[in-house]
C-alpha cells in the first residue's frame, strides 16, 4: 500500500518502518497510527523479514499525540475517524491474550523481532510505543518522558501494566507522577531502554543488531521464544514451565533445529526456513 506519513523500506531481511512527519517531530496522527500497524502487518506477512526496525525521521523519535488532536479533544470536538485499523492483534501473528492486541500493544503480537531505534524524543505515546517494542537502542542525548500528568490524562495504553515491569513499582511512579523528562543516558541506567549511544549511530546499531537476528537466528525460535516471554508475564510459574516444555519438545522436531544442529557441526551459516 501507499503511504502517507510513514516510510517502509526492506533491506537484508530487516523491515525499516520510519514515522515520517520530521516537521512536527513524528507527532502521533491517526492516520500515522494506522500506516504503523499496516507496515507491522506487512512486515509480519513476508516471509523475506526477519526482524523490525521502528524509528522516526528527523531528530525525534515520536514526541506525542498531535497538538491539534489534543486540543481538538478538550474543546469537546468530534471524534476523528481513524483511516486505518489502529490495534487489533496481527493477522497470523502471536495469540498471548486478547488485551495484547490492543492500540500499541499489539506490537507484542507482531512474530517477529520489533527493535525501536529511538533517535530522539520519545514522550507520551510515542514513548508508550517504544517500550511494547521488543527492545530499545536510543540516542544518549534523547529526552524521554510519559507528559500525562502534566496534560490532565492517565497512563495511556497499558503503560501503568509494563512501566514497572521494566523498571520497578518506584521508579515507574516516579516518571508518571512526575512526567520529568530523563535523558537516553539515565533512562538506560534504570533499565527503560536497553542501550544509549551517541545519536549518530542509533539507527546502524539497531540495524546492525536485527541484521544478526536476521542472519544467524532461527525465525521459529524467535518467533516461539517472543511468544514465551510474553505470556510468561500473565502467566504463573508452574503455567510458564508447562509452555515452555511443550515448545522444547516442538522445536526438536522443526526444520529449523535440524539446520542449526548442521550448521554448527559444519561451522558454516544456517539456512534456516522458519519452520
Amino acid at each position: 500500500m501507499d503511504y502517507e506519513q510513514i516510510l517502509y523500506e526492506v533491506t537484508d531481511g530487516v523491515a525499516v518502518i520510519t514515522m515520517n512527519r520530521p516537521d512536527r517531530m513524528n507527532a502521533m496522527t491517526l492516520t500515522m497510527g494506522g500506516e504503523i500497524r499496516a507496515a507491522m502487518q506487512a512486515a509480519s506477512d513476508d516471509a523475506s523479514v526477519k526482524a523490525i526496525v521502528l524509528t522516526g525521521a528527523g531528530k525525534g523519535f515520536c514526541a506525542g499525540a498531535d497538538a491539534a488532536r489534543l486540543s481538538n479533544t478538550a474543546a469537546g470536538g468530534a471524534k476523528e475517524v481513524e483511516p486505518l485499523p489502529n490495534a487489533g492483534a496481527i493477522e497470523g501473528g502471536l495469540e498471548i491474550s486478547e488485551g495484547f492486541g490492543a492500540k500499541y500493544t499489539y506490537l507484542t503480537t507482531v512474530p517477529k523481532p520489533v527493535i525501536a531505534a529511538m533517535n530522539g524524543a520519545a514522550v507520551g505515546v510515542g514513548l508508550v510505543m517504544a517500550l511494547f517494542c521488543d527492545m530499545r537502542i536510543c540516542s544518549a542525548k534523547a529526552k524521554l518522558g510519559t507528559a500525562f500528568a502534566r496534560r490532565g490524562m492517565a497512563a495511556e495504553y497499558g503503560l501503568a501494566w509494563l512501566l514497572p515491569r521494566l523498571v520497578g513499582p518506584s521508579k515507574a511512579l516516579d516518571l508518571l507522577y512526575s512526567a520529568r523528562i530523563v535523558t537516553g543516558e539515565e533512562a538506560e541506567r534504570m533499565g527503560l531502554v536497553d542501550r544509549a549511544v551517541a545519536p549518530e549511530d542509533v539507527l546502524s546499531e539497531a540495524m546492525d543488531y536485527a541484521r544478526m537476528i536476521a542472519t544467524e537466528c532461527s525465525p521459529r525460535s524467535t518467533r516461539v521464544m517472543k511468544d514465551l516471554v510474553y505470556r510468561s508475564m500473565i502467566q504463573s510459574m508452574d503455567e510458564a514451565q508447562v509452555s515452555a516444555e511443550e515448545e522444547l519438545q516442538a522445536a526438536l522436531k522443526s526444520d529449523d533445529f535440524r539446520e542449526g544442529i548442521a550448521a554448527w557441526q559444519e561451522k558454516r551459516a544456517p539456512a534456516f526456513t522458519g519452520t
